[in-house]
């Protein structure tokens, strides 16, 4: 199944936790509630923060180093379109201003990419964002992509580099450690839609060298999955990749972890709620839990579901936490730095379909896991 063609369709802060025992406490608290957003007034824990210039679903993000003239990392948000146009539109999030700039555009309009954040390619220092695989569609027929590009936040320009070996849309990229053999950090290129077939291919991509490389391929062919980096699973040492969800033989909750050291994929615990079209994105696990977990936001199954749940390696289990305000699916997610007045590390969640194209972006503050 293509990315987009998934059945259509077919904000906030942390509970505060316990009673506070004094009336001075909680006029305190009532005093800090006023002074923030009202999203955060509601009682959940996203908050909405400004939209993107342009809605759009069927796209991807990543988080990388802002544009000229601004500081600190951003949000990017890249590709995607509506269900008739692919768009080469490139937006950039920046938590310290809470604005969106629009930034040039890439050079190959697409949706159903992925995107990933690593080092520049040979020639160019930094970290860049690299634009992988997509698809186009014109005159009722689709196109699956094997184009790569980069964007250098230094330049605010783009480059094209090596392509992939198997064209595809519906892909999921992550970075992690290059495989066994290789030296420095690899983007992975991971399952997909070649027009016919969903994918287990995995290839990834070195810097250094600008080339690609086919690794181990998945177990369980799927498109429309999602892939982040975290610590690998109980046993295993070093930066696995997670692959998450997605549609292959129906939709599936399937998580598989790739271990770069040995070239192999491990199968873990499932998604709670089987999935396709999800946001994901690795960030610091809930309070009460150690490391980094896995976050997979909205998607969809037989309707467009708001549910987020949260996977951590260490313990092989996953937590649910409080959906989003709205059910979405085509969205992208990435983690980075809370915006100002919130603390720690957030899931940002961008664009997508509900029961039109979006341009919202909400930010979730993990919270506590739910109490027994």
């Amino acid at each position: 199944m293509p990315p987009g063609n998934a059945p259509p369709p077919a904000s906030s802060r942390r509970r505060w936790r316990g009673r506070l025992a004094s009336a001075g406490a909680l006029a305190v608290i009532a005093l800090l509630a006023a002074m923030l957003p009202a999203s955060a007034n509601n009682g959940t824990i996203w908050t909405t923060l400004p939209s993107m210039p342009t809605a759009r679903k069927d796209l991807a993000s990543a988080v990388a180093p802002c544009p000229p003239g601004q500081t600190g990392t951003c949000v990017y948000t890249v590709g995607g379109g509506t269900f008739a146009t692919q768009f080469a539109t490139v937006e950039s999030y920046n938590r310290l201003t809470n604005a969106w700039s629009t930034l040039p555009p890439m050079p190959t309009p697409r949706a159903g990419l992925a995107a990933a954040a690593a080092p520049c390619p040979a020639g160019q220092t930094g970290t860049c964002l690299y634009a992988v695989g997509g698809g186009v569609t014109a005159g009722g027929s689709s196109q699956h992509l094997r184009v790569v590009e980069s964007y250098n936040p230094v330049t605010n320009a783009w480059s094209t580099v090596a392509s992939l070996t198997t064209a595809r849309s519906g892909l999921a990229a992550a970075t992690a450690p290059c495989p066994a053999g290789q030296t420095g950090t690899c983007v992975y290129a991971v399952g997909g839609w070649d027009g016919t077939n969903a994918l287990g291919t995995v290839e990834s991509y070195n810097p250094a060298n600008n080339s690609w490389s086919t690794v181990r391929a998945l177990a369980l062919p799927r498109t429309s999955l999602g892939a982040a980096a975290a610590s690998c699973p109980p046993g295993q040492t070093g930066t696995c990749v997670y692959a998450v969800g997605g549609y292959g033989n129906g939709f599936t909750g399937a998580v598989e972890s790739y271990n770069p050291a040995t070239n192999a994929w491990s199968p873990m615990a499932a998604v709670p709620t089987p999935r396709a079209n999800a946001g994901v994105a690795a960030t610091t696990c809930p309070p009460g839990q150690s490391g980094a977990c896995v976050y997979v936001v909205g998607g969809n199954n037989t309707g467009t579901v708001a549910n987020v749940d949260s996977y951590n390696p260490a313990t092989n289990a996953w937590t649910a936490l409080p959906s989003l305000p709205k059910p979405r699916n085509l969205l992208a997610a990435a983690a980075m730095q809370c915006p100002p007045g919130i603390t720690g590390s957030c899931v940002y969640a961008s664009g997508g379909y509900v029961t039109d194209i979006s341009g919202t972006v909400e930010a979730l503050d993990p919270p506590p896991p739910p109490e027994d």
